[in-house]
């Protein structure tokens, strides 16, 4: 555990605050052909060997130096807007390349697996995952559902509204649903209080003096946001709490 420790410390300091701004856009225009490529990986390949302290053995700290250099080239080849997906992807590459380096150097790999497997295929463990995926993508589309007839009223009310980001209401309420689930599962019910609470915040932009939405449509999109909240946290609730039965 330590040495995955040390090599995750080594990598969140060379990916995230050893790597300028102008390395990241050059890296993105010219791939391997940036001379900050190189940099990089040799800025990774000495901070994990000074920070794993194996000063006998560099092979590790050159191989996950190599490895870094890959997974970054299918990135940089592949995502060329940056997205969200696209990050994650490349740092749980990252991470399993560490946790394997980790393994094979204190020649646990065998027993890591296995210990992996034991852990994976438990009953809490797959209610866990489970319940946390069921918070996200399902109850969005469940939730939106059942909210569909006041959205096509809202529409009706203001055809030309545009009050809402792409997509940020679906991604706010996956958020808050997710740390719901977590809060019930650690038995912190007041903490949802806090949710809430800093839900009541959220308020919209007043266009009924200058004429561009109507008062009775400010009034009636609060209450469909309010009716949707509370939708959400209520099947993110139910959910959690029948993932604690399960184990």
């Amino acid at each position: 555990m330590i040495e995955f420790l040390q090599l995750l410390l080594a990598h969140i300091l060379v990916d995230f605050y050893w790597q300028p701004t102008k390395w990241v856009i050059e890296k993105r225009e010219k791939s391997f052909r940036s001379k900050y490529f190189y940099l990089h990986i040799a800025l990774v390949i000495i901070v994990s060997y000074v920070v794993l302290g194996y000063w006998s053995n560099p092979v590790p700290a050159l191989a996950l130096g190599v490895a870094h250099g890959i997974i970054d080239i299918v990135k940089i080849a592949f995502d060329k807007k940056g997205t969200l997906i696209w990050f994650v992807g490349d740092q749980v590459a990252h991470l399993i390349s560490i946790a394997l380096t980790a393994l094979i150097i204190t020649s646990a790999l065998p027993a890591g697996v296995e210990v992996f497997k034991t852990w994976l295929f438990t009953t809490k463990t797959l209610a866990i995952f489970t319940g946390a995926l069921v918070s996200l993508s399902p109850i969005s589309f469940f939730v939106g559902i059942l909210t569909k007839p006041w959205r096509e009223e809202l529409a009706k009310l203001a055809p030309n509204a545009d009050d809402n980001l792409a997509n940020a209401g679906r991604w706010i309420g996956m958020s808050e649903r997710l740390l719901i689930f977590v809060f019930v599962l650690v038995s912190q019910f007041s903490a949802i209080g806090f949710l809430i609470a800093a839900k009541s915040l959220l308020r919209y932009n007043d266009k009924s003096a200058s004429g561009e939405i109507s008062a009775a449509y400010i009034s009636k999109k609060s209450e469909y946001v309010l009716v949707g909240t509370l939708m959400s946290y209520t099947c993110a609730i139910a959910v959690a709490l029948v993932v604690k039965t399960l184990y």
